[in-house]
């Protein structure tokens, strides 16, 4: 699982859309209205498993982990795993907050996701009780291969790209590309723990041509965080507000911040990716929020993105359209104030380099 520290990330995501839907007038949607992105065959396979572990022991807090050693992909996995979370609470097994104190104490439960010549196999291994002679309860189903090629309308109109932009040996927190309307040249906005960096474009590469020394007060923190608004010429860092020129493209001033204090959830719960990175574009696809949320991985492990569609709060609804991978964690997530895309921030654990990519979504009719 990701440090806890990376949890406020999603939790601001949620709180955004919930503000949009509250002012907006967008009625709320329950988990249980919300539509789902598996098969009924694999729906009606998770309930039966939900079940069955209702039948084999009391509603207690549980801690569900998600194995996958068949050939399943990510974004199945994940949506199974969220599936039989909403079966648990639908049977009134309370399932804490990954580094919460109620989940120290939850009882753990592990999904494995395995698979035969036809079929999958998914296990579940019941805890016994220490003072029961009894085994351990085994519970298996069955679903049948075929029906994970049953994909909703809405899966497939949804596309994301990734359009890699810059890669550094230095940590690097956040970035923003930018084009003069008027001359079209381009420049690239690069914030370090160190150092805010402007590069403008050089044939076929970046030239830099300015560079602001950061405050250590800032660049000493062990998990430092900041991004940049282009828009408001602002960049925000932990304990630190730097403003410069409408563009950022000139002198810039840091001065010491402290932000207006964040209202803590848990606002919404994201099935299945309690601890993920998030962030929500402007455009709407087809009248949905669009957010884009990455997979449950710690800072040691590649990473994905997926994108989730949500008519209304809580979020996300479903997950949507294809699955980016990528060579090491996404490290940070910010969307671009307006248009479609997302700016990523990703540590290639291959070549230890800090990659910038611009996440596009486009949503197909």
């Amino acid at each position: 699982m990701r440090p806890s520290c990376r949890n406020p990330l999603a939790i601001r995501v949620a709180v955004f859309i919930i503000l949009v839907g509250f002012f907006s007038g967008v009625p709320r949607v329950s988990h249980a209205q919300a539509a789902s992105t598996l098969p009924k065959s694999w729906n009606d396979a998770v309930a039966k498993l939900g079940d069955e572990v209702a039948a084999a022991m009391s509603p207690v807090a549980v801690a569900l982990s998600v194995e996958n050693i068949s050939s399943l992909d990510a974004s199945h996995v994940a949506a199974i795993g969220a599936a039989l979370r909403e079966q648990l609470q639908h049977h009134s097994f309370a399932l804490p907050t990954a580094n919460s104190t109620a989940a120290q104490s939850a009882v753990p439960l592990q999904l494995t996701l395995s698979e035969s010549a036809g079929k999958y196999l998914w296990v579940i291994q019941v805890p016994g009780d220490a003072t029961d002679a009894k085994p351990s309860p085994t519970l298996i189903v069955s679903v049948s291969k075929s029906g994970s090629t049953e994909a909703e309308p809405e899966q497939q109109s949804l596309t994301l790209e990734g359009r890699f932009v810059w890669k550094q040996p230095e940590r690097l927190l956040d970035f923003a590309l930018l084009k003069d309307p008027a001359s079209g040249e381009s420049t690239l906005l690069v914030l370090e723990t160190k150092r805010f960096a402007v590069y403008k474009a050089s044939g076929e590469g970046w030239q830099v041509s300015r560079s602001t020394p950061i405050p250590q007060a800032a660049a000493s923190l062990r998990d430092p965080e900041g991004t940049i608004d282009s828009q408001a010429g602002k960049i925000s860092l932990k304990g630190l507000e730097c403003v410069g020129d409408p563009d950022l493209a000139g002198v810039v001033e840091c001065k010491p911040f402290k932000p207006a204090q964040i209202l803590r959830g848990p606002f919404v719960t994201i099935p299945g990716l309690p601890n993920s990175v998030g962030a929500t574009i402007a455009e709407k696809c087809r009248g949905e929020y669009v957010s884009l949320f990455t997979a449950e991985s710690d800072w040691t492990q590649s990473d994905s993105i997926r994108a989730y569609l949500a008519k209304g709060v809580p979020l996300p609804v479903r997950p949507a359209g294809n699955t980016l991978e990528f060579d090491g964690p996404v490290m940070a997530l910010h969307a671009d104030p307006e248009g479609s895309s997302a700016r990523a921030v990703v540590h290639n654990l291959k070549t230890g380099e800090y990659e910038a990519y611009i996440v596009t979504a486009t949503c197909g009719n």
